[in-house]
C-alpha cells in the first residue's frame, strides 16, 4: 500500500470510529510500524485534518462531540475527588471531552480526555495511579475546567447541581 493510500485508510477508520484508535491498532492494521503510523498522523494534522491524541488513541475532534448541548464547567476540588467529579458528569450521560487550566506562563492547556462511561473514568485513574503524573489542575491549585457534551441542557444543568451540592463546581 502506498503512503497516500495509506493515509486516506487511515481517516477513513478515524472518521468511521466513534472510539479512539491506537497507533498500535493502525500498524496492525495497515501491517506498518507504530512509527510510520506517527507520521502519518502528523501529516494529516499538517494537511488540515483535525485528528487529535487521548489517552486511548486518535480520534478525529468532532467525535469528541457527538451530543446535542455542550458547555464548560469549572471546577475545583482535590486529586482525591477526581473520580467523584468525573462519576457524577458521566452518571446525567454527559463525555468529558476535555480539561483545561489557564497557566501564568502557555496560557490556557488543554488536553482531550473523551470520558464517557464508568469504564473510561476506571481506566483513566489506573492510569493516573499507575503513571504517577500529576493531573494538570495540580498546575493551577485544583482550578481546570471541561468541556462537557450532553444529551440536553437539563443534563448539564443536573450535572451542575451536583457538582456544586458536593462542593465540586467552582464559584469565586
Amino acid at each position: 500500500m502506498k503512503a497516500d493510500e495509506r493515509r486516506k485508510t487511515i481517516l477513513e477508520i478515524l472518521e468511521a470510529n466513534q472510539e479512539p484508535c491506537s497507533a498500535s491498532q493502525l500498524a496492525k492494521k495497515l501491517e506498518v510500524s507504530r512509527q510510520v503510523i506517527v507520521g502519518d498522523i502528523a501529516l494529516l494534522r499538517a494537511l488540515q485534518n483535525d485528528i487529535i491524541s487521548t489517552p486511548k488513541g486518535y480520534i478525529m475532534r468532532q467525535s469528541l462531540y457527538s451530543s446535542d448541548y455542550t458547555a464548560r464547567l469549572v471546577c475545583r476540588h482535590q486529586n482525591d475527588q477526581t473520580f467523584q467529579e468525573l462519576s457524577i458528569i458521566v452518571a446525567h450521560g454527559g463525555i468529558v471531552s476535555t480539561v483545561e487550566v489557564e497557566h501564568p506562563l502557555y496560557g490556557m492547556l488543554t488536553a482531550p480526555l473523551n470520558i464517557k462511561s464508568q469504564q473510561d473514568i476506571l481506566d483513566f485513574m489506573a492510569k493516573v495511579d499507575h503513571s504517577h503524573a500529576e493531573l494538570l489542575s495540580s498546575l493551577t491549585n485544583g482550578l481546570h475546567s471541561h468541556l462537557v457534551s450532553c444529551p440536553d441542557q437539563r443534563s448539564f444543568e443536573k450535572i451542575k447541581e451536583e457538582l456544586s451540592a458536593v462542593g465540586i463546581l467552582y464559584h469565586d
